[in-house]
């Protein structure tokens, strides 16, 4: 809970999707259902429902792609939030993917990749990802570390966060 607002006895609080919400005293904060929309572009099916059902239970809405290409097209609704975007994908990569959400003046993007090297992350981060996820990954923090991206996009904190990481990365 954060500060106290006009003292109503109404304190601030965020959710896991970076909602701002008030809670009263004894009261559960609302759910924070369709507050926050992920688009997943991921050409394998299984991983695609491990996201889906992931972010969901922690109450975000999800969008789907299978591919580079039908991941642009739904990254153009003005509605998402975050893409989490496979580097490997089998028509479009998602480098080419990335450079073009990013000319495009498209929503944020985080790397979700098994290419793990120090120069993969380096290369993501130089693309503009606000960050990079690892795969494989604990599917219950997924929610999580999401939740932690779309706060960084919201407070405008995700580009000062990609640059810590890419000087870590260089150094």
């Amino acid at each position: 809970a954060g500060a106290s607002e006009h003292g109503s006895g109404q304190e601030s609080a965020a959710s896991p999707s970076g909602e701002r919400f008030h809670e009263t005293a004894g009261s559960s904060p609302p759910e924070p259902r369709g507050l926050a929309r992920i688009l997943v572009v991921e050409d394998e099916p299984s991983m695609r429902l491990i996201c889906r059902v992931n972010l969901e239970f922690a109450g975000f809405e999800v969008e789907e792609a299978e591919n580079g290409a039908q991941g642009l097209e739904r990254a153009r609704d003005a509605g998402i939030d975050l893409v989490l975007l496979d580097v490997m994908l089998p028509d479009i990569g998602g480098h080419q993917v990335a450079e073009r959400l990013a000319a495009q003046g498209g929503p944020a993007f985080a790397f979700l990749s098994a290419r793990a090297g120090r120069d993969d992350l380096r290369i993501g981060y130089l693309l503009g990802a606000v960050d990079y996820l690892v795969k494989p990954f604990d599917p219950i923090e997924l929610g999580e570390r999401v939740g932690a991206i779309v706060r960084r996009i919201r407070t405008g904190e995700s580009e000062r966060y990609r640059l810590e990481r890419l000087d870590e990365l260089q150094a």
